[in-house]
């Protein structure tokens, strides 16, 4: 049999299978199909983005880890670190596995008891007592033998209410009003934004800011609005950089870090002499000496610049490009799903990872001022990479639901040809999208 002959034979049995229609997308040829037109290629290409991210983040960890010793003071082993970035990896995969299993509805189900949960940890992280206090600055909580962040909790909130808030209007025909648009999405990205620069915590708040305007972008805001929402986010950023006498500063040497070298723009200088010292092959993986002493926070929000010093342009490039993997296979799971919910939470769940990755990466390399924010994956820090797993579980999972993938997985089970992954995880068969049925319009009785 030929294997035109083949293939013809494989779509004749999935023609006769009840429920099962063809996929017109499906793009398979007599040499197969091509590897983005694969039902799995999203989830392919997702997993294969984390796994490089993951890779990069355990082996900044184990490379710094004496270094993060030295600078707790020497206390604990001085593979402390390298040994709890592997513990909450394994905590994080769980995480994932569960958020896989998610499906849309039940997220859905989720958005207000998790916003509940975090306002109320929010407010609770500022009550002496219970938030824990760091450079003065009271932004964890202890609960056992972990130290949780409520404002990393508080960007899922945001981002599943928002996205359930304008999916529900979007179905009602009422985003055609600009009160309805901004009301009541902007009062609560403000008090949120404001609980937690009374942290104080402006990092962060930028990527409320991103989650924001990334919402607003996916649910195809007109641009005269956008635009007036951009200057306002822009306007709000500056004024509570300017607020605060170490943020002004670090504001105001950014166009030349080097007039202050040993003041307000050391960070970026000594982030850019390790940049510049690693060359184009680096010299090593943990033969770095830019992180004993010289640049600041080494394992967390300055970790970009040990990359470049001890893997160089090679190692620098290979980061870019898996967080470029990552953001076209969220903006193509965004265009493969037609689900209004699942588009926004996947389209802004895209732009906060992503434009964190850039504004990390941005203030690192002198393009940006400083903020102090995590590389996604990569930067130490126990609710940032936890919370991160869980985002990605949901990506994957609005992955396997794109209608491709659940053609495939649908056929599959009913083979009895499920992967083994699928099998041994229990990974549930995913449901298509079925659009809600808008209620009729009640006419008013006339009156008696």
């Amino acid at each position: 049999m030929t294997s035109t002959q083949r293939v013809g034979a494989l779509y004749g049995l999935r023609d006769r299978l009840p429920g099962i229609q063809r996929d017109p997308h499906d793009g398979a040829t007599d040499a197969g199909p091509k590897f983005l037109d694969r039902p799995y290629a999203s989830v392919q290409l997702l997993l294969l983005a984390t796994a490089g991210l993951l890779v990069f983040g355990v082996l900044m960890a184990v490379s710094t880890t004496i270094a993060a010793a030295h600078d707790n003071g020497g206390t604990g082993s001085i593979w402390g670190q390298g040994i709890r970035e592997i513990e909450f990896i394994g905590l994080g995969l769980v995480i994932f596995w569960a958020s896989m299993r998610l499906s849309p509805r039940r997220l859905r189900l989720l958005a207000y008891p998790t916003l509940g949960l975090a306002l109320v940890s929010l407010v609770a992280v500022l009550i002496p007592g219970i938030g824990v206090g760091v450079y003065g600055a009271r932004r964890w909580i202890d609960v056992g033998p972990l130290q949780l962040q409520p404002s990393e909790l508080a960007k899922v909130a945001m981002l599943l209410w928002g996205a359930d808030l304008l999916a529900r209007k979007q179905q009602l025909g009422t985003l055609k009003r600009a009160r309805h648009l901004f009301v009541p999405l902007l009062p609560g990205f403000a008090i949120v934004s404001l609980l937690v620069m009374a942290e104080p915590d402006l990092g962060t708040t930028c990527c409320f800011m991103l989650i924001l305007l990334g919402l607003l972008w996916m649910i195809g805001m007109p641009l005269r609005y956008f635009g007036l929402v951009l200057a306002m986010v822009a306007a709000a950023v500056t004024a509570l950089a300017i607020t605060a006498p170490y943020r002004l500063a670090r504001l105001t040497s950014f166009t030349d870090p080097f007039k202050d070298a040993k003041g307000a723009g050391y960070h970026t200088v000594e982030g850019l002499y390790a940049l510049a010292s690693g060359g184009f092959f680096g010299v090593g993986l943990g033969q770095g000496t830019s992180k004993y002493g010289w640049v600041p926070n080494a394992n967390s929000d300055f970790v970009f610049a040990i990359i470049g010093e001890e893997l160089g342009l090679i190692g620098c490039l290979a980061v870019l490009a898996l967080f470029a993997l990552l953001a076209y296979t969220g903006l193509r799971i965004v265009k493969r799903n037609a689900d209004p919910f699942v588009r926004l939470v996947a389209g802004g769940a895209t732009i906060w990872l992503c434009g964190q990755a850039v504004i990390n990466i941005g203030y690192v390399s002198g393009l940006l001022p400083v903020t102090g924010i995590p590389l996604p994956l990569i930067s130490a820090g126990g609710t940032s990479l936890l919370v991160t797993f869980f985002v990605l579980g949901l990506l994957t999972s609005f992955a396997r639901h794109e209608a491709a993938a659940v053609t495939a997985s649908r056929r599959a089970d009913r083979l009895g040809r499920r992967t083994r992954l699928e099998r041994w995880a229990r990974i549930p068969v995913p449901s298509g999208y079925v659009a809600p049925k808008r209620r009729a319009r009640v006419a008013p009785r006339a009156g008696r």
